[in-house]
């Protein structure tokens, strides 16, 4: 029974089970058990969060991209709050591990500033949003979420480029921007939201 209740709210995608073998297979660098551990802390920050708040959670989805939580209309407080969670969890770690276990530090470090790009549905997008949309009129805050967006869009973009074929930096990092750019597609430009918004934590990781 337990079982049945667990596979009812977890969704997990073929991808991230390609993605999850390739991952533990392929490692030079040692750091799947690090990078899993983080990210589950990360989604665990999100999950203490919601249910703090009382949110019920409809469904947890694990994608080649991220992670996923379904959960009603958020009031873009508790969305700020929410959003929040996760990489406040990662900047612990990244402190409280630094001298005993940098390697886990430098992951958590890592899953901090991907997570606070201000890019929608990251987590740096959702905190931007919610903060905007608290502070200004909601045609005020699309126009300033879109110029953000687009602007950092482009910077990541050229970086990338700058690194695979100025400085040979290999297929990385064009690699890594391609799967950000999937991550934000369709939700990085939305159309003009309500007063409130559903919460979708994120990992990438």
């Amino acid at each position: 029974m337990k079982l049945l209740k667990i596979t009812k709210y977890l969704d997990v995608s073929p991808a991230f089970l390609g993605f999850f073998c390739a991952y533990f297979y392929f490692d030079p660098a040692q750091t799947f058990w690090a990078f899993f551990l983080s990210a589950a802390l990360h989604e665990a920050g999100h999950l203490i969060a919601l249910r703090c708040m009382r949110v019920r959670i409809h469904k947890l989805r694990l994608g080649l991209t991220g992670a996923v939580l379904y959960t009603p209309p958020l009031a873009y407080g508790r969305e700020l709050l929410a959003a929040a969670a996760g990489p406040a969890v990662n900047a612990v770690c990244t402190l409280a591990f630094l001298h005993i276990w940098p390697r886990f530090a430098l992951v958590n470090l890592l899953l901090l500033f991907y997570n606070l790009l201000p890019l929608y549905p990251l987590d740096g997008g959702r905190i931007l949003r919610a903060a905007l949309h608290l502070l200004l009129p909601d045609n005020a805050a699309v126009l300033v979420e879109k110029i953000l967006a687009a602007v950092v869009l482009a910077a990541i973009t050229a970086a990338a480029c700058c690194l695979t074929c100025v400085w040979h930096a290999g297929l990385w990092p064009v690699i890594l921007c391609a799967l950000l750019l999937l991550r934000v597609t369709g939700t990085v430009f939305p159309p003009r939201r309500s007063c409130k918004s559903s919460h979708r934590a994120n990992l990438q990781k």
